[in-house]
C-alpha cells in the first residue's frame, strides 16, 4: 500500500475518532448530575442564584432532560422566596433551544463518525489482504496524534479561557442570545464561567482516557497480528 493512501486512512481514522470519542466525552461530562451538585457548593451558587440546592439540582435535571431530547419544552418552574415562579426569561429559553439543537447535531455527527470509523477500519483490513496489523497501527497513530493535540489545546485553553469560550459561542451560535446579563438572567448565574472551565477540563480528561484506550487496543493489535506477506 502506498504512503499517500496510508496517510488518507490515518486522517479518516483520526477525524472519525475525534467525532466519536470527543462527542461521547461531551455527553458523559454534561449529563453527570453529580457534577452540578458539587458545583452548587464549590461556586457558592446559593448566593448568586438564591436557589436552594434541591431547587438548583431539580432545574439542572430538567435542563439535562430537555437537552437529551426527552422533553419538548424546558420546564423551569421552581420555588423561590416561598413562591413558585418561572425562572428563565424568553431569551434564556431561546438560547437553550439553540443549545439543544447543538446536541442534536452532535449526536448525528457522532453516529456518522462511528460509521466512518468502522468503514475505514474495514477498508484498511481489506487493503491489507485480511491482516488487522495496519488497522491497529492506524488506530494507534490516530489516537496518539489526537492525544497530543488535546494536551496542546488544553494548555492553550487555560491561558485565556474567557477568550476561547467567547470564540466558541461566536462560531457555533448565529445570534447573540448567549449574551446574558448576570443582573437579570438566572442561567448565567447557575453556570458561571468557572463552571464551564471545569466542564471543559472534564471533557478533555474523558476524551484523553478514551484515546488512551483506543491507542492501547491499536498497539496490541499491531503487535499481535501477523503482517500479510
Amino acid at each position: 500500500m502506498n504512503r499517500t493512501l496510508k496517510i488518507v486512512l490515518m486522517l479518516l481514522i483520526a477525524a472519525s475518532l475525534a467525532g466519536c470519542l470527543l462527542l461521547t466525552a461531551v455527553q458523559l461530562a454534561t449529563f453527570d448530575i453529580s457534577f452540578y451538585e458539587r458545583a452548587y457548593d464549590k461556586y457558592n451558587l446559593r448566593r448568586t442564584t438564591e436557589l436552594s440546592k434541591k431547587n438548583y439540582t431539580d432545574l439542572c435535571k430538567n435542563i439535562l432532560v430537555y437537552l437529551n431530547g426527552q422533553m419538548d419544552f424546558l420546564y423551569n418552574r421552581a420555588m423561590t422566596f416561598g413562591s413558585a415562579k418561572y425562572m428563565f426569561s424568553q431569551k434564556e429559553l431561546l438560547h437553550m433551544e439553540d443549545v439543544k439543537n447543538l446536541f442534536v447535531q452532535g449526536y448525528r455527527i457522532r453516529n456518522i463518525s462511528f460509521a466512518v470509523l468502522l468503514i475505514t477500519i474495514f477498508a484498511a483490513i481489506r487493503l491489507s489482504k485480511g491482516s488487522k496489523r495496519l488497522a491497529g497501527r492506524l488506530l494507534f497513530s490516530g489516537s496518539i496524534a489526537l492525544f497530543l493535540a488535546t494536551v496542546g489545546f488544553g494548555l492553550l485553553l487555560q491561558t485565556d479561557f474567557y477568550r476561547h469560550f467567547t470564540i466558541f459561542h461566536k462560531v457555533f451560535f448565529t445570534n447573540d442570545l448567549w449574551l446574558l446579563n448576570p443582573e437579570t438572567d438566572l442561567l448565567i448565574n447557575m453556570f458561571p464561567l468557572e463552571f464551564f472551565n471545569d466542564m471543559a477540563i472534564r471533557i478533555m480528561l474523558y476524551f484523553a482516557v478514551g484515546l488512551t484506550a483506543v491507542a492501547s487496543i491499536g498497539y496490541f493489535i499491531s503487535k499481535t497480528e501477523k503482517s500479510t506477506p
